[in-house]
């Protein structure tokens, strides 16, 4: 891809990153995406064909490594409640306060199915290493062992709760710390054994 086409395609997912944080994904155009980029709106379509094929491309091309860098913030040597403790803070965080993480949480249930599990699959790191931590500690013995994928739903409900709770505060950055420490506590006093 030339350099014109790389910068264009970056202006335009720069400026749907901001809208989609400013007036939601729905109440966001492709006019109003080319026009924040700088673009004429018909030219739009030489780089996405929808709205919606534009955000799967940005969450696959953008969130794998920013899930990849919030797990290995978190050492795998630690005991499974400080690395589920670690990975579910992270998580809270990103959600509550990054647009990328804000768009997730409110924008992907608005997408078609095959849209979603494109950005299913570009979570999957993250899911891998939820799922990696409880069974480590379901087999030593400080988890609760649950049946089917009943802990890794639980773990995302929680998750996601909180960082919506973060979203919706009132000085997000200044409550993220007091809510993530609440589910987090909430999370593990959960899934302990015995």
């Amino acid at each position: 891809m030339n350099g014109t086409r790389v910068r264009t395609r970056t202006a335009l997912y720069d400026a749907a990153v901001d809208l989609f944080a400013r007036y939601g994904y729905q109440g966001t155009s492709h006019a109003d995406i080319a026009a924040a980029a700088g673009i004429a709106r018909t030219t739009f379509y030489e780089y996405f064909a929808s709205t919606e094929e534009l955000l799967v491309e940005l969450v696959e091309g953008r969130l794998p490594e920013v899930l990849e860098g919030l797990v290995a913030e978190v050492p795998a040597t630690t005991d499974p409640e400080q690395r589920l403790a670690g990975l579910a803070s992270r998580m809270i965080e990103f959600i509550g306060t990054d647009h990328l993480g804000l768009i997730l949480h409110s924008e992907v249930p608005r997408l078609g199915p095959a849209a979603r599990r494109r950005i299913g699959l570009a979570h999957e790191e993250l899911s891998t290493a939820f799922t990696e931590v409880y069974r480590a500690g379901v087999a030593q013995g400080r988890f609760h062992h649950l049946p089917g994928r009943l802990a890794d739903h639980l773990i995302l409900a929680v998750i996601m709760a909180a960082g919506r709770e973060v979203m919706d505060a009132a000085d997000p950055a200044g409550q993220v710390a007091e809510i993530r420490d609440r589910a987090v506590a909430f999370l593990l006093a959960g899934l302990a054994a015995g």
